[in-house]
């Protein structure tokens, strides 16, 4: 079950001073859904005008998880919307740090994504909240894997391309996470292709938590190059 972690700005703000607190002041309202792949380890947003900072570190070993989500809520001064915004950073466990430097006073759903998923530069969406797909991929094709895709058939600008430099070896194993929004019915095409050209399709791929093994040409079962099996230890 998601966890949500409730934060108000204006508990943490203690510099400011009894007349402010006092004022009407407006709320900018975030939802934020951890869908990074990882464990985040700490979320900031800071008002680029004021400075003013509300920052959440987690103890070591912990950390907004996974699919969970935090609710975090800053407040200004009634009124002073016009030109304020805020930056939004987050780390994670992995050492991934994202950042986001036009965050406004809203309400608002904000996904963090992973590095390899984010638009160019911007490392959040807004919107509803997403469900994840987690598949370990084991590569059982007798040969290297040099690139693994997973496309939404929904959504088809919306796809995961990992290639593999080296080559993902066969017998090695990789993990794959893909976000989709919660509550609708998505499935996706994975692709994936190897050293020696073969190329293999499986179109029907449905968002959930699954091993996945890659087969080669011959011991593929008809047009299936997959199986949701994960191999026995070697």
């Amino acid at each position: 079950m998601k966890k949500i972690l409730a934060l108000a700005a204006a508990l943490a703000m203690l510099f400011s001073c009894a007349a402010l607190a006092e004022a009407p002041v407006q709320k900018g309202v975030y939802t934020i859904e951890n869908c990074t792949g990882e464990t985040v380890t700490g979320i900031s947003i800071t008002d680029n005008i004021t400075g003013n900072k509300l920052a959440v570190t987690y103890p070591e070993g912990m950390g907004l998880e996974d699919g969970d989500a935090a609710q975090m809520t800053f407040t200004i001064p009634e009124g002073e919307d016009g030109n304020h915004r805020l930056t939004l950073k987050f780390v994670t466990a992995g050492g991934y740090e994202g950042t986001f430097g036009t965050l406004s006073i809203e309400e608002a759903i904000v996904n963090l994504l992973p590095a390899d998923t984010a638009a160019g530069a911007t490392p959040i969406s807004f919107g509803v909240p997403q469900q994840a797909g987690r598949y370990t991929v084991y590569n059982r094709t007798g040969e290297k894997v040099t690139l693994l895709s997973l496309t939404d058939n929904e959504n088809p600008d919306k796809n995961l391309s990992v290639v593999f430099p080296e080559g993902f070896a066969d017998g090695a194993w990789v993990e794959v996470s893909f976000y989709v929004p919660k509550d609708e019915q998505h499935s996706l095409t994975l692709h994936f292709e190897t050293e020696s050209g073969y190329q293999a399709d499986f179109t029907t791929l449905h968002i959930e938590e699954a091993p996945v093994t890659l087969l080669s040409a011959d011991a593929a079962s008809g047009a299936t190059p997959i199986s949701f099996t994960a191999p026995e230890a070697e």
